[in-house]
């Protein structure tokens, strides 16, 4: 820790706390990273309108030369010790850190005042500072054993904007080697071409005593790098033509696997049904194609009773991450 003051009257002092160590590329905050404690000293003192800045002192380094992105780094005030932010004034937001050398305000023009009553010669206020981490598959190139220097000085102004004094510390930031940095998972559901405007015809007595089906290979793919589960559902309770309907659970789907295995079925419904599950874990998102089958059941009343037509429905398919 170092530290320098214009005044003895009022100081600051700023020492690191926890080591910052990162292993993902999700967004996260590290607890406790800094402690800044502002005193004042001697009778009937008094500060107004104070403000709290902070100033990256360096680039964000290491030794084998690689430079961390100041961008990605805000520091937020957690907690507060001889008085509250709602005293100050000052919330508790966020704020990033700008190029090396320039200052941002943590606190601008508190609106509780440093001071002394006349029977006080000495009082404190000590903030907890949190170091808040902007994720990204960016840091899979910074990772290294060699920890980053987040050297920041902390400053204590007046409320003209005159420095009442300053002091640094230096944390350290190790993005781990054996941390996982990779693109968050993404997910995708695709009816194929082929699938897109399914025809389900009955044109014989067959048709309608044994069902019809209509099969469509590869016709729905799923991107996912984890396990999931396919739900359906139709936009309508009733497929429809002009004033003649047919409720949709006249039809069923099959899905099954285009590399094989065991697929599912279900009746269409307008309400969602997960008909199957798939994926698994991986390190990236992988492509799984399903043939698609629609089908109705053997003498089906509701369609040996309806009027001969070309009914439409819009079946939609979802994705659930699990």
């Amino acid at each position: 820790m170092c530290r320098v003051d214009s005044f003895a009257q009022a100081r600051i002092g700023a020492s690191n706390q926890n080591y910052i160590s990162v292993a993902t590329s999700k967004d996260q905050t590290f607890s406790n990273a800094y402690q800044v404690q502002l005193d004042v000293l001697g009778i009937l003192r008094n500060y107004p309108n104070w403000s709290l800045g902070m100033i990256l002192l360096q680039p964000i380094t290491n030794s084998e030369g690689k430079t961390f992105p100041f961008n990605k780094l805000k520091l937020k005030l957690s907690a507060v010790n001889g008085t509250t932010f709602q005293q100050i004034g000052s919330g508790t937001t966020p704020i990033p850190l700008s190029t090396p050398g320039t200052q941002s305000l943590l606190i601008n023009s508190s609106k509780y005042a440093l001071s002394t009553e006349w029977y006080e010669f000495y009082k404190s206020i000590v903030f907890t500072v949190d170091l808040v981490l902007e994720g990204g598959t960016y840091m899979d190139a910074l990772k290294s054993w060699q920890a980053y220097s987040l050297n920041i000085a902390f400053v204590l102004l007046d409320r003209n904007g005159n420095e009442l004094g300053r002091s640094s510390a230096v944390n350290g930031m190790q993005i781990r080697p054996d941390g996982s940095y990779q693109s968050p998972a993404s997910y995708g559901i695709q009816v194929q071409d082929n699938a897109r405007s399914a025809l389900l015809e009955l044109k014989t007595m067959n048709d309608y005593a044994n069902g019809a089906s209509v099969s469509y290979a590869n016709g729905l793919s799923v991107t996912a790098a984890t396990p999931y589960a396919i739900q359906v559902r139709m936009g309508s309770a009733n497929f429809s033509s002009g004033k003649n309907s047919l409720p949709v659970s006249v039809a069923n789907l099959n899905l099954i696997p285009a590399t094989g295995g065991t697929g599912g079925s279900i009746t269409l419904s307008e309400t969602a049904q997960t008909i199957l599950n798939g994926g698994a874990m991986t390190s990236s998102s992988q492509l799984y194609r399903y043939n698609v089958r629609y089908f109705t059941k053997a003498n089906d009343a509701r369609l040996n009773n309806a009027v001969p037509d070309s009914y439409s429905g819009l079946v939609i398919y979802e994705i659930i991450p699990q």
